[in-house]
This record gives C-alpha cells, structure tokens and sequence, in this order.
C-alpha cells in the first residue's frame, strides 16, 4: 500500500476500533514483541492452572523459538486495549466475561482488515483464551473453534508491563477496572 493508502487505512482502523470500544490502540514496531524465557518460567508455575491444560498457554502454544518465528512473519502491529468497570475482587465472573469480550474484540479487528483486504491478520489476546469456556486440552480433545483460539501475550512470553511503560500506556492495576491488552499482527 502506498504511504496515502496506508494512513487511510490506519484512520478507518482506529475509528472502527474506538466504535467497538477500543480504549486505546497504537501502531507499534512487531519487534517491541520479544518473548522471553523469565515471562514463560512464571507460566510453568502454573499459578493459573492453564499450563499444559489450554492450547493457547504454554508449552501447548509453541516453544519460544517457534513463537519468535511466527511474531517475525508480520512488518504491521496494532497494540489494543479496553478497560471494563468491575469490582475485580467481588464480581470474577465479570471479570472473565470481560476477557472473553475482548476476545471477540480481536477478532472483529482481524475480519475488518479482511474486508480491507488486508489477509492472515492474527490477533493475540490479553489473558488466557477462554473462547470455549474450559479448555478442552485439559481432555486431550481437539481444540473446537480453532479459527477463534488466540493466544495471549502473556502466553508468548511477551513482559506486558515493561512493554506499555515503554510505550506509556496503561498498565494500572485497580480495583474497579481490569484493563486487558492485546495487538493484531498483519503484512500490508
């Protein structure tokens, strides 16, 4: 696309962004998006409980290698955030159901780029995927929805905070907002 095309496209993406709720989104260099060992040895702790049972979450979603060579495929980063109201200690159902909007957030990105003509965008969400609820790695049966199943940049080894301080976005924790943050990748 020439430089005219591209920051017309880039105006329809944040205006389409910010009418699907989109707090924030910035265009960043897909190189700010490292993954590293110290983020995925905090995943094998397996705090969370998603190690090995989510295919989305470590060691399911790829070694750091193959991570690294998928990030490096794309020249284009859109980073996205949406920040919900929610008492995040008394209300975690919301919490979750929060994630998952984001979820289909990134999703509505990747099939406005489609319509734009822009091809193979891949999102990559905030927190664990939770598309289908439980995850059904954890039975060892096929992933149902794998057109909708992205990874998180937690996931990829990505250190978040250290990239939205380096970019001076929001990376507050609080109690009456969960902010989540993710990015589509893409080639124009």
């Amino acid at each position: 696309m020439s430089e005219i095309k591209m920051e017309n496209y880039l105006n329809k993406l944040t205006i389409y962004s910010n009418n699907i709720g989109f707090t924030a989104i910035k265009e960043i260099d897909p190189d700010l998006l490292v993954p590293e060992k110290w983020i995925r040895d905090l995943c094998q702790e397996n705090k969370c409980g998603n190690y090995g049972n989510n295919y989305m979450c470590p060691p399911l979603v790829g070694s750091l290698n193959n991570v690294t060579k998928n990030i490096k495929k794309y020249k284009k980063c859109v980073l996205l955030q949406h920040a919900y109201q929610v008492d995040v200690k008394k209300n975690p159902k919301k919490v979750e159901s929060s994630k998952i909007d984001f979820h289909k957030k990134i999703l509505q990105i990747e099939v406005f780029l489609d319509k734009m003509g822009i091809k193979n965008a891949w999102g990559i969400i905030g927190g664990s995927c939770s598309f289908c609820g439980e995850c059904h790695a954890k039975s060892g049966q096929p992933c149902p929805q794998p057109d909708k199943a992205r990874p998180s940049l937690e996931s990829m080894g990505i250190a978040i905070m250290a990239l939205l301080e380096t970019l001076s976005l929001d990376a507050e924790f609080s109690s009456d907002r969960v902010t989540w943050t993710g990015c589509v990748l893409f080639n124009v």
